[in-house]
């Protein structure tokens, strides 16, 4: 393209001198409109960058303002200047020089005058700090005899200054060498919301470590400045840790140390927010994975804490994608009555307020009280009421622990557990108990156990544990009470002691320890997540079958408890005696034993009346469980590949009930199926989760569906009680005013350790919850 032509289309980008016509995008503009543009003006080509095109422009392009500040038109050094009217007198014209002196100063051969570029584009409208805009601006200068005067003076104004910088940053925004000003200032608003996020993560990550290992935030002092390099006053964990992680970062010290008390966020109020904050995060977390698996199970329990208040602990039960197991801790929510009607409220109302969708509840886990598993009136009936697919599981660790306590009753078993129990309450004192460790020390044989323990309370089957330390150390508790006796006061230590000399408490306490470590590995299985229904039927089956092996064999089973027994009493010196039989006695059993041996005497009046009675409270107790596993139990046969009559109506009940999420059609169909598979590939499934495994959702989702719902349904009610552990180091006497929000978020850190969270998703939390001094927002 010739210089011509150039010269042509870029004329046509600007308004011309007389008509001000503007032609967009460049574009090349016909021969008639060319012609026309060309006759109109009288001025030469060469000076078509001319300042004067643009002075009386209202707005302005990019591309026009650029040419201004980078390839305005210059005249040469021979370009002759003209005198103007104004200045004939003196012969004065404008000096070229001046260009090179002043760089912002430019001539317009249209207007005749000198104006300042960078006023043109940027300089404000009405001036700053009263400084009018005219000459050099909107009107040519033309008094060439002040020229240098004027020149210098309007270099310092304000808004020429202001001018100046603004096309430097015009330049360099075009250019890309500097964002632009919205982006500046988003740019300046993200560094600023970043150091504010940077100031709150140690402090938030503080918290998650007091919360995560149950320690108390808060000390005697918990307000005011932190000084890192003071440790006189004892101001709480949570200080206490900011302080040290402070003497190694820089950044956290001067925000503690720093100017001023406002937005520090070390507050107890700030503190709440945090711990509340994160609940909801925990909280969102689990209902969701709840909410994705479409069936779980509740499991509620009540406690009373440290400030008297009724706790009712809700978890849920439920399978995730990866077929395992879950029992999660929701929260904990205050209750004033303990009815049926007002826990069963409690309990949905609790539910939904996590977020989870009740319509997938499919069981229920509770103890075995009236108020709870009542037909009538109870909590499991008005839920079932409203959710009639929620299946009540009486927990099985309290029917085990029942079955226990309630065998535990005949008289020679009941005396024998309270004797233990006083031995542990009478050498429960400082001066009785170093006799007893004494007698240890000076021993030639040491036991593993130094100390009597306390027989649980609740868990008949823990007191398994007392027992055979008990077993352990009783020579050595004979022998400290012998030695108590001598004391002026010697208070119940030989009537403690006459007790534990009698053979039928000997021959007794035996016997429990027998029959105990049979229930103990049940019981822990039991309080096991990772359980179903149909393992726990198998494991108490097991037992039972177990125990009644004993009770057929039981001249041989007793016979070697006595031997034991025997081996204690000649080690301290007891002769084995049994009791006196008379004609007619009635505190005791009265068989007709008179010329039989000792060993017999006791396995007719103790043994087998215990070992009967613990048979019969196993199978009475479990029986409901193996009642809603029956339902189930056509799912899991292998026997045949014929599904007998009597599975298939077992299975159309099963399925009727569910038939809101099962397909009734196809079910039949996929069960027949089913049982090919396990016939043929010889599968025998051990547990509930084991046949998930094996199921394949896409070809059997009727059977998948019913598995998922079978291993949700509850075992025990371990989960809810464990929390209460969690409650009881929480809520502690020093801290028995804690509201309900700050308990529950702390108890949530505690129980899901494995749930991370990042300081982030706490920020963004803060950030919702209300608006803050310091902003926070990405």
């Amino acid at each position: 393209m010739s210089n011509t032509q150039k010269q042509k289309n870029t004329l046509f980008s600007y308004f011309s001198t007389n008509k001000k016509i503007c032609l967009e995008n460049d574009e090349a503009a016909s021969e008639e409109e060319e012609h026309e543009l060309l006759q109109s003006t009288s001025k030469p080509i060469t000076n078509i960058n001319d300042i004067g095109n643009i002075v009386d422009k209202s707005f302005l392009k990019d591309a026009d303002t650029k040419l201004v500040l980078t390839n305005l038109w210059v005249p040469d050094t021979k370009y002759n200047f003209p005198i103007l009217e104004c200045n004939k007198k003196r012969g004065l014209k404008f000096q070229h020089k001046w260009l090179h002196e002043f760089k912002w100063l430019c001539y317009s051969e249209i207007k005749s005058g000198a104006f300042c570029k960078h006023c043109v584009l940027f300089a404000k409208s009405g001036g700053v700090g009263s400084q009018s805009l005219g000459n050099l601006v909107t009107e040519p200068f033309t008094n060439w005899k002040k020229a240098k005067e004027v020149f210098r003076y309007h270099m310092n104004c304000k808004y020429h200054l202001s001018a100046v910088l603004d096309s430097e940053h015009f330049l360099k925004v075009l250019n890309k060498e500097e964002p632009s000003i919205i982006e500046r200032i988003d740019r300046n608003r993200m560094t600023q919301v970043e150091e504010n996020r940077k100031r709150l993560r140690p402090i938030i990550e503080c918290i998650l470590l007091c919360g995560r290992e149950e320690l108390a935030l808060r000390g005697h002092k918990d307000f005011g400045s932190i000084s890192v390099d003071e440790d006189a006053l004892r101001q709480g964990n949570f200080r206490a840790i900011l302080k040290y992680r402070a003497k190694g970062d820089d950044f956290l010290r001067s925000i503690l140390e720093g100017p001023g008390k406002r937005n520090k966020y070390t507050s107890p109020t700030i503190q709440n927010d945090i711990i509340e904050s994160c609940n909801t995060i925990l909280l969102k977390k689990i209902a969701k994975k709840v909410n994705e698996s479409k069936c779980f199970s509740v499991l509620a329990d009540e406690t009373t804490d440290i400030s008297t208040k009724e706790q009712l602990a809700i978890c849920v039960r439920y399978v995730s994608d990866d077929n395992m197991l879950h029992e999660d801790f929701l929260q904990f929510f205050e209750i004033e009555s303990l009815t049926g009607e007002a826990l069963a409220n409690s309990i949905l109302n609790g539910l939904s307020k996590c977020g989870i969708d009740c319509s997938y509840l499919h069981g229920q886990g509770y103890d075995g009280a009236s108020n709870m598993s009542g037909q009538f009136r109870g909590v499991q009936s008005i839920v079932r009421l409203k959710y009639p697919k929620a299946v009540y599981v009486h927990c099985s660790a309290h029917s085990l622990n029942l079955a226990v306590s309630t065998a535990s009753g005949i008289r020679p078993i009941r005396n024998c557990l309270g004797i233990i129990e006083k031995a542990y309450q009478f050498f429960n004192t400082p001066k009785r108990n170093s006799i007893l460790l004494h007698e240890i020390e000076n021993s030639d044989h040491e036991p593993s156990v130094k100390q009597l323990k306390r027989l649980c309370a609740t868990r008949w089957v823990q007191r398994y544990d007392a027992v055979n330390d008990f077993s352990e150390l009783y020579p050595f508790v004979l022998k400290a009470l012998d030695t108590i006796c001598d004391w002026k006061d010697p208070a119940d230590a030989s009537m403690l002691k006459h007790s534990m000399e009698d053979t039928e408490f000997l021959i007794s306490f035996y016997i429990v320890k027998f029959l105990f470590s049979f229930c103990l590995p049940l019981c822990k299985q039991l309080q096991k997540v990772q359980i179903d229904l149909k393992k726990t039927i198998a494991i108490v089956e097991n037992v039972v079958i177990t125990l009644k092996a004993i009770r057929d064999n039981y001249k041989t089973e007793f016979s070697q408890i006595y031997i034991n027994v025997k081996m204690a009493a000649d080690n301290v010196g007891i002769e084995l005696k049994k009791k006196r039989v008379i004609s007619k006695q009635t505190l005791r059993d009265n068989p007709n034993l008179l010329d039989c041996s000792i060993e017999h005497y006791y396995c007719v009046t103790v043994f087998l009346p215990y070992v009967d009675y613990y048979l019969m409270q196993l199978t009475e107790r479990f029986i409901n469980h193996k009642a809603i596993f029956e339902g189930f139990n056509c799912i899991f046969q292998s026997e045949s590949l014929m599904v007998e009559m009597e599975d298939i109506v077992a299975f159309q009940k099963l399925v009727e009930f569910y038939s809101s999420t099962i397909d009734q059609h196809s079910s039949i169909a996929e069960l027949k199926m089913w049982r090919v598979k396990l016939v043929n590939e010889k599968i025998v499934f051990t547990s509930g989760l084991h046949a998930l495994d094996v199921c394949d959702k896409e070809f059997y989702p009727n059977i998948h569906e019913l598995l998922k719902i079978f291993c949700t349904l509850p075992v025990s009610t371990a989960t809810p009680e464990r929390c209460f552990s969690s409650l009881k180091r929480i809520k502690s006497y020093l801290r028995n005013s804690m509201t309900e929000n700050r308990l529950n978020g702390l108890a949530l850190l505690a129980c899901h350790r494995s749930i991370q969270i990042m300081p982030d998703e706490v920020i963004d939390e803060l950030s919702i919850q209300k608006n803050r001094k310091l902003d926070f927002v990405l």
